[in-house]
């Protein structure tokens, strides 16, 4: 039954007053609420009965009424001679929205309009029975050996008159056998149900996160059958949002194995570069490892970390060392909205072809890592930006001996055409934790001569000793020549 067909009953009496081009709407159940925002109570088609309490008096809260009926796809709203004064600014909404409003005379009760509107549905209600009963028939295509997934929601979209997307927070496909996401559509990453231009978005969870979402967009050809049918669809669509978490679940294992083994250097070369391309990382193209750290108090963290990589197709090892790892093949960008997204803070490695280097690429993430700590505005840190340190993070004993000679050499060669002792100094001064006044005495000079000395080695070096970063640069030097040059 229709908006217009029950205006064309005598002896209702119903009074069109605005919102005419709406009067083909389908009433498929009438309803009464005098909340002020009834809609979330309402799956779609109800005919609206109300006295009127809860509409407001201004016109800009009463179109704001009106904009949320019509948001949750009501046939109309009928109100009673009790009503407050409906607006001309009201009056004018309806009619631009299409959005039927009808006054009902004060003899007719309200059972009456919906007796006939219930005695008019009764055959459609039987119908709409036989669907939600067709709904949970598609488990047996669900439960066969073929695991037909198109033609299970080939089957709900035909039921539920829906075009149906299972997709990730990303807006990419859950399921790679159900491929199709709505275009220029934009994904609100709420844990509640929302009503959309032309359907519905419900969300579906696997424990207490939301892992997936089930988008319902209207057939131009079909009649849709309300939220109550997507609310069983979206039962069935909740086990698929959690077989797929099974099998994330199950590779992360596997791959976690993996990195610890690189980490460990427990297993040949040969076989971690095929485990690494069994996980979709092929270290000739180049990776990284990042170390990440939680800037909030997430228990699901790591899995947050994990699902933000899989929803994105983000091929990854991942594993816990001292902190959150994982190797990874992507640009800065990408590492920017992970820590975003996630409210990680990211340590970033420099890149490598080589998967002998992962304990390398460790120890530059972790360092990367504290950086972050040091400046708060900043929740991702390069190894490679502070290119002065990096290389001190190098597994080859030679190379750091080399790093240290060539850090050093303006002294050394100061030291050999002066005949000054500035290396010794610079090492007694670490050694009395930069005290200028036990260095001094143990160098037997004075306190202005050692002042001397220590610019002269800022000179020749480059290097400033009032700077953290370059002081921790100079003692790793100093510490590895005691075995080099000695």
């Amino acid at each position: 039954m229709t908006v217009a067909e029950l205006m064309a009953i005598p002896h209702l009496g119903l009074q069109l007053i605005a919102g005419a081009a709406g009067a083909d709407n389908v009433v498929r159940w009438t309803h009464t609420s005098e909340l002020e925002d009834p809609g979330p109570w309402f799956e779609g088609g109800e005919l609206l009965i109300v006295n009127g309490f809860g509409i407001p008096q201004t016109p800009s809260r009463q179109i704001e009424y009106l904009h949320r009926l019509a948001e949750h796809r009501l046939a109309g709203i009928v109100v009673s001679v009790r009503a407050p004064v409906l607006t001309d600014e009201l009056l004018r909404a309806a009619n631009q929205a299409s959005f039927p409003i009808l006054r009902i005379p004060r003899q007719v009760p309200f059972i009456e309009l919906s007796y006939i509107v219930a005695n008019a549905n009764e055959r459609a209600s039987r119908d709409r029975l036989a669907r939600h009963v067709g709904i949970y028939d598609t488990l047996r295509l669900r439960n066969t050996a073929e695991n037909n997934v198109q033609a299970m929601y080939e089957q709900l979209e035909k039921v539920s008159g829906y075009r149906l997307a299972l997709v990730t927070p990303a807006m990419s496909p859950l399921l790679v056998d159900w491929p199709w996401v709505p275009t220029d559509f934009e994904l609100d990453l709420s844990d509640e149900l929302q009503v959309v231009n032309g359907g519905y978005v419900v969300p579906l969870f696997v424990g207490r996160r939301v892992t997936a979402y089930l988008i319902a967009q209207e057939h131009v050809d079909s009649v849709p059958e309300g939220l109550t049918v997507l609310q069983h669809i979206s039962t069935l669509a909740a086990l698929d949002a959690v077989d797929v978490q099974r099998r994330r679940e199950a590779e992360h294992r596997q791959n976690s194995t993996t990195l610890a083994s690189a980490l460990e250097q427990s297993q040949p070369t040969e076989a971690l570069e095929a485990r690494f391309a069994n996980a979709g990382i092929e270290p000739e193209q180049g990776f990284r490892l990042l170390a990440f750290e939680s800037r909030s108090s997430n228990d699901d963290f790591e899995i947050a970390i994990r699902d933000w990589l899989y929803d994105r197709a983000r091929s990854h090892l991942m594993t816990s060392q001292g902190a959150l790892v994982a190797v990874v093949a992507c640009g800065d960008n990408v590492i920017w909205q992970l820590a975003s997204d996630t409210g990680a803070k990211v340590g970033v490695s420099g890149m490598s072809t080589e998967v002998q280097d992962v304990m390398k690429l460790h120890r530059q993430a972790m360092w990367a890592l504290t950086l972050t700590s040091q400046e708060s505005e900043n929740c991702v840190a390069f190894a490679e930006d502070h290119h002065t340190l990096t290389p001190w993070l190098n597994s080859d004993r030679n190379q750091i001996e080399t790093l240290s000679v060539d850090t050093l050499r303006p002294v050394l060669e100061y030291d050999e055409a002066e005949g000054t002792e500035l290396l010794h100094t610079l090492r007694l001064y670490f050694h009395n934790q930069g005290q200028l006044r036990a260095t001094a005495a143990q160098l037997y000079i004075h306190e202005h001569t050692l002042r001397y000395r220590l610019k002269r080695i800022t000179e020749l070096t480059g290097r400033n000793l009032k700077s953290y970063r370059d002081a921790f640069e100079l003692w790793l030097a100093v510490e590895t020549s005691s075995t080099t040059l000695h």
